[in-house]
């Protein structure tokens, strides 16, 4: 057997044979996994209504002619009010518009039934007007269709009607309402330069379209 130096190369080559035989046979490391941003999980819900959402003012009655307009609300867009405005048992209440200061709302009992989605529900017209409360001793200085409408249980307000076409002076008046499939037609009355604060003489029609659970005006057409 040999010794010294001999050896001790032999067994240094046999050692350096083995190590690199062992890294050949050797799993390869799988590569890097790179983590991905978490998103929402299928049963996380979405928060808040839709914002497209025509907002609930109470439990719905099957026919809209049962219900009790004392305790529904309106919307004060119309008159420049932020959100729904609840309205006493005469059908007025005091509110502060953007527009016009302090003010009073006020709701007639003169309602407006008719189907515009044919589901065999009646939807709901109801005339709305806001003045100064007397202090320029002025009419209203603002008026709308308030619509409402049975969606599913809840009673909802599709939105404000108001007028489209511009008057000379003072605002243009509602004369009345029509439904067809799809649209409610709004009858104006508007001021010429010349007319008196009474006596609007100008007429026009805007056809609201009901979009789903909102309404979209077209243009006003002036018939006379």
């Amino acid at each position: 057997m040999p010794h010294g130096p001999k050896r001790t190369i032999r067994l240094t080559a046999l050692l350096t044979v083995l190590l690199m035989a062992g890294a050949c046979d050797a799993a390869k490391p799988a590569p890097p996994v790179t983590p991905s941003t978490p998103g929402p999980t299928a049963s996380a819900p979405a928060s808040g209504p839709s914002p497209d959402a025509s907002p609930a003012v109470g439990p719905a009655s099957a026919d809209l002619r049962d219900t009790d307009w004392d305790d529904v609300p309106v919307l004060g867009d119309f008159c420049g009010i932020p959100g729904l405005v609840p309205l006493d048992h005469t059908g007025h209440a005091m509110a502060t518009s953007r527009t016009w200061g302090p003010v009073r709302v006020t709701r007639t009992k003169d309602i407006v039934y008719g189907d515009t989605d044919g589901d065999r529900r009646d939807e709901a017209v109801v005339f709305v007007g806001c003045d100064d409360n007397g202090a320029t001793q002025n009419a209203d200085i603002a008026v709308a269709y308030a619509v409402y409408a049975g969606v599913g249980k809840d009673l909802v307000v599709l939105g404000s009607i108001t007028p489209r076409q511009k008057s000379a002076h003072s605002h243009t008046a509602l004369a009345r309402v029509e439904f067809a499939p799809g649209r409610i037609i709004v009858h104006e009355k508007w001021y010429r330069a010349d007319d008196a604060r009474c006596c609007p003489s100008g007429d026009a029609t805007t056809v609201w379209t009901r979009e789903g659970d909102r309404l979209k005006p077209g243009a006003p057409r002036v018939t006379s």
